[in-house]
């Protein structure tokens, strides 16, 4: 991928975001920086990054595909239902064991997806 200003903006927000973030929350804050940047840039420069292993993508039903930057440790995410935010949730935190999973079943886990909804501490004030 040619290291172009959009690229490597796209690369600082990614890694130096916690939260997923969508293809348009993701050019909305590239276009504060450089106003000439299209959306469909947005899209090769991400659509790269994913094949070549650097962002993964996260799927949430009905938030539909969100990206962030792939080389922080495995974990999942809470999602509030009422403003979107979200929060990263390790294996451990869900008790969670590949070998146990192993051992019980004798399958091999390659992949999984663990998907939490609900409603955070600030939406939940009355």
């Amino acid at each position: 991928m040619r290291s172009t200003r959009a690229s490597r903006l796209i690369v600082a927000i990614l890694q130096g975001d916690p939260q997923p973030l969508s293809l348009r929350e993701l050019h909305e804050r590239v276009v504060r920086e450089l106003p000439s940047t299209a959306y469909s840039t947005v899209y090769r420069v991400v659509d790269r990054l994913q094949r070549d292993g650097k962002v993964d993508r996260v799927d949430w039903r009905e938030r539909g595909s969100r990206f962030e930057w792939a080389e922080r440790p495995h974990h999942h995410h809470i999602v509030c239902d009422d403003c979107g935010r979200s929060v990263d949730v390790g294996d451990g935190d869900l008790g969670f064991n590949e070998r146990r999973i192993l051992q019980r079943t004798g399958f091999q886990v390659r992949h999984h997806v663990i998907e939490l909804e609900g409603t955070c501490a600030d939406c939940r004030q009355p």
